[in-house]
């Protein structure tokens, strides 16, 4: 080994490089002097040109080919508002039900962001809209389906003024303020008829008020009439009270005289 190294020099080593390159068929090309586009995908191995060595914004959206990338490719959270152009996604791009209210609330999507008629009951959750999230005298009567409501609590009393009822009983029709018998109940003399009526806290009507349920009720029992609360004496002494006989028309009777008759009340009880 001595005396080979003794005999070595520049140029028989020169020369002995030259020989290998020249049967090998191998050409010597300094790094750095490569031509222009004479490195292309098929000198590439797989896996050669890792992450770690593409500058950073080397790769640009017109060098990534269509559905080059997809959701599997993407890390997690490496996609953010802010990479995104405006109108970039669009309905059509989106999954059924792939956003979510916390997705919305996250990105920051307001109503005005929203397009008309955009958001349909069936995407509203179940108690999604609470009252604090209605605006004041948002739902007006027409939009409410009244066989839904309750009585309101502070309406238990509507029905009533002051206390008193504000309906008329049952078996009575409302008429000029009062609550007549609906039906004429069976012939009585007038002290009887009053009495009857004096024990249901009622009265006999007025002529006024009987003449009022006769144009209302229809014309009242037929022939003799019906009695009212009018009570007079002849100048013989005779005792007698005046029927509605008809719709306008009355007729004077002796007390004793069976009649039919309504009670009254007031409609405020």
């Amino acid at each position: 080994m001595q005396q080979i190294r003794k005999r070595l020099t520049y140029a028989n080593v020169t020369a002995t490089i030259a020989v290998f390159l020249a049967l090998g068929g191998a050409t010597a090309v300094a790094a750095g002097r490569l031509p222009r586009n004479s490195v292309g995908p098929r000198q590439l191995q797989p896996n050669a040109v890792r992450t770690g060595y593409l500058a950073r914004n080397a790769v640009r959206t017109g060098k990534i080919a269509f559905e080059a990338v997809r959701a599997g490719k993407i890390a997690k959270n490496a996609v953010v508002t802010n990479r995104l152009r405006d109108g970039a996604v669009t309905g059509a791009k989106l999954a059924d039900q792939a956003v979510g209210a916390g997705q919305l609330r996250r990105l920051g999507v307001t109503t005005s962001r929203l397009g008309n008629e955009s958001v349909r009951t069936g995407k509203i959750g179940s108690g999604a809209i609470t009252t604090g999230k209605i605006e004041d005298d948002a739902v007006t009567g027409p939009k409410v389906k009244e066989s839904t409501l309750d009585q309101v609590p502070s309406a238990a009393e509507a029905d009533r003024v002051g206390g008193h009822s504000a309906a008329c009983p049952d078996g009575t029709s409302a008429i000029a303020g009062l609550c007549f018998d609906t039906t004429p109940r069976a012939s009585a003399a007038w002290l009887d008829a009053a009495k009857d009526c004096a024990d249901e806290a009622r009265v006999l009507p007025s002529v006024g008020q009987a003449l009022a349920a006769s144009a209302t009720l229809g014309n009242v029992s037929g022939g003799s009439g019906e009695w009212t609360d009018s009570f007079y004496a002849t100048s013989t002494g005779e005792e007698r009270s005046i029927a509605v006989t008809g719709e306008g028309a009355v007729g004077y009777f002796p007390i004793a005289t069976s009649l039919p008759y309504r009670c009254v009340t007031q409609l405020l009880r």
